[in-house]
This record gives structure tokens, C-alpha cells and sequence, in this order.
């Protein structure tokens, strides 16, 4: 006697998980070279992962908002035209800054242009929920062939509606606040902002900058000593994350003067998913200039402080050298030399191991 069995029930696929296509990242020139490579591992062609959300950390004076404008002045002058393998050819591009300091001490226009200052939508949110439906609005109405960065000045000057609320209600009624403090703006982050952000930016042409103030942590015996806002969410959420903090202070002396003219600053990759992590860069950024990214590459090449450079056979002060790769475009040269230089490094470091499989 035969007996037939029951067709087994197909397997049910988990509805919270979904096939994605395997898209190799692109990247975005941040404008410094050594931040390229500390980024990404390339030079000319590295940077800033696109179409993914970044984190940049640090205190007052640490260069977070300069590089913000030069990701930005990069992104307005030059994607115009650029032909992608994960998104439509660029017709348009779309630089939104939400600068919910308030603030803005750098005299824009003189660094990157009039045609910068209004290209640039300038906006400032006031609550965390309001950036989040500021953002939402705009990712979600992304078209294909748009390119759109939005940039958030700092995560931490925005107030939790509920808390705005209280603060609002307490000087009307010169009552003391109510509630719990802090935690409604942490909750939104990590229970709503980031994981609806990720999903509406699926495949759009969309990088979101988030920058944040470090914070001290009171009573810490052990481990990291500082932190931001955000929490968890954003270390879980972002693709890039680079803590950057001065090294020192870049002085000229003018008839026996010293005057600070810049500051030295060290990039560190605290974590990275599209590149090796833990990777680190120092720049020079230059009052009223932005970033030296000739003088940073230099810097990397010959050490900091040495004040004789040789360039194929020929010996330069550093100033005459600097003079001379600009007059002479030498920059891509530059750059291909900090580049190789870059690679030697990670090819002298990498494990000489028996490959596993």
C-alpha cells in the first residue's frame, strides 16, 4: 500500500527582512586628502560614503563644521554631471543646512563663493522632531537625478518638543519644570528617527551629516571619558563616525608678533563600515581658507616640523614648495604621492597569514 504524505508548508520568509541589491559604496571628496584615505583607504577618489548617514564629533574649534562646508562647497561646485553606478546621472543638486545653533562664524562667502552662500538652503530647526520631519519631507520628495546632503549644526542644540513644551510653560507660570529631562529626545532618536530615516533612504541619492558636541562623562574611572548625544542609535545607524579634536594652534610671527592663524587637527575614524576602522588623519585648516590640504599632505610626507623638503631632487622651504605645487598645479601629484605613501603603510601592516579559504 502506497502512502502518500503531506506536502511539507513552504517556509515563510521573516516579513522584517527583505532581499537588497549589493551595492558597492561611493564616496565623496571631503576636500583633504588625508581625510580621503583615513575615510575610505583611497585618495583622489575617497571620502565621505554617499548615499549613507555620518557622524562628526568633536568640541569647540575642532574644524566639525569647517568640514561640513567643504563636503558641501564639493558637493555644489562638482557633482553637477556625475555619473554613478548606484544612483541616476546628477541633473541637480539640493544642499540643505540645518543650522539649528544659530550661528555661523565663518565668512563664507570669501571662502567658497556668493554662488555658494545661495545655492544653499539655510534652515534651522528648533526640536528634534521637527528635524526629523524637516528631513523626512525632503528625502521622501527626492527625485531620481537629485543629489541631496543635509547637514544637521549640531544634533544637540535641538530640544525635545516635550521638554520646549515645559521649558515654554515654566517661564509662563514661573512654575519649576516638570517631567523627565533629556530622555524624550534620546527615545525619538533610537525608537523612531533613525530606523524610518534608513528606510526612506533606500536607494536615494540622499547623505545625511549629523554633528555632534562631545560631552564629558562625570565619574568615569575607566574607558571612554567622553560621549554625544544620541546615544546607542547613532552608533548603530551611521556608516562613518570621525571624533576630531585640536592638536595644537598654527601661529605667524609679524614683526615680533605671534598671531594664531590656524589649527592642527587630528581625524579619528571611531568607527567606520565601509573602510578599515580606527584609522587617523591630521589636517590643517587655516582661518578665513578652510582646509591646507597641500600644507596636510606635506605635513603627512615630511613630518610636521621639518622645515627643508626635497621634491624630486630639489630642495624647498616649505613655504616655496607650497608656492610651487600650487603655481605649477602640482596638487594631483601631491596627492598621488600622500596616496601611495598612504598604501605602503597599510600594505606593510596587513597580516602575512596562510589565506583561511
Amino acid at each position: 500500500m502506497k502512502i502518500e504524505r503531506a506536502a511539507e508548508p513552504k517556509a515563510k520568509e521573516p516579513i522584517c527582512l527583505k532581499k537588497t541589491e549589493h551595492l558597492s559604496v561611493e564616496f565623496i571628496n571631503s576636500g583633504s586628502i588625508m581625510i580621503n584615505l583615513a575615510a575610505s583607504g583611497k585618495g583622489l577618489s575617497g571620502g565621505w560614503a554617499r548615499g549613507r548617514i555620518i557622524n562628526f564629533v568633536g568640541d569647540g574649534s575642532s574644524g566639525k563644521t569647517l568640514m561640513a562646508l567643504e563636503l558641501a562647497a564639493y558637493v555644489f561646485y562638482n557633482m553637477v554631471g556625475n555619473k554613478s553606478y548606484n544612483f541616476p546621472d546628477v541633473k541637480k543638486v539640493r544642499i540643505i543646512y540645518d543650522n539649528t545653533e544659530g550661528v555661523m562664524d565663518f565668512p563664507i562667502d570669501q571662502m567658497y563663493g556668493q554662488d555658494f552662500v545661495d545655492g544653499v538652503e539655510w534652515i534651522s530647526s528648533k526640536t528634534v522632531q521637527g528635524f526629523g520631519r524637516n528631513i523626512a519631507r525632503e528625502v521622501g520628495g527626492n527625485k531620481p537625478g537629485e543629489m541631496l546632503l543635509y547637514i544637521v549644526d549640531s544634533l544637540d542644540a535641538l530640544a525635545s518638543q516635550e521638554g520646549l513644551d515645559r521649558f515654554e510653560k515654566a517661564a509662563k507660570t514661573d512654575k519649576e519644570e516638570d517631567g523627565t529631562y533629556g530622555t524624550e529626545k534620546a527615545a525619538y532618536l533610537s525608537k523612531s528617527f533613525f530606523c524610518n530615516m534608513c528606510s526612506i533612504m533606500e536607494k536615494k541619492d540622499v547623505t545625511v551629516l549629523i554633528i555632534s558636541q562631545i560631552r564629558q562623562k562625570i565619574g568615569v574611572t575607566f574607558g571612554e571619558k567622553y560621549n554625544r548625544a544620541g546615544g546607542k542609535a547613532l552608533d548603530f545607524y551611521t556608516h562613518q563616525v570621525c571624533w576630531f579634536a585640536e592638536i595644537e594652534k598654527i601661529k605667524k610671527t609679524f614683526r615680533g608678533e605671534d598671531r594664531v592663524i590656524g589649527v592642527r587637527t587630528m581625524a579619528k575614524f571611531k568607527r567606520n563600515k565601509v573602510s578599515k576602522p580606527f584609522r587617523e588623519a591630521t589636517l590643517l585648516i587655516l582661518f578665513d581658507y578652510g582646509v591646507d590640504d597641500i600644507g596636510s599632505n606635506l605635513a603627512y610626507l615630511y613630518g610636521p616640523k621639518v622645515r627643508e623638503l626635497s621634491w624630486d631632487g630639489e630642495n624647498y622651504k616649505r613655504a616655496d614648495l607650497i608656492k610651487k605645487i600650487e603655481d605649477e598645479g602640482l596638487q594631483k601629484e601631491l596627492a598621488m604621492r600622500t596616496e601611495e605613501y598612504w598604501l605602503e603603510i597599510e600594505e606593510a601592516v596587513k597580516p602575512n597569514r596562510l589565506k583561511r579559504y
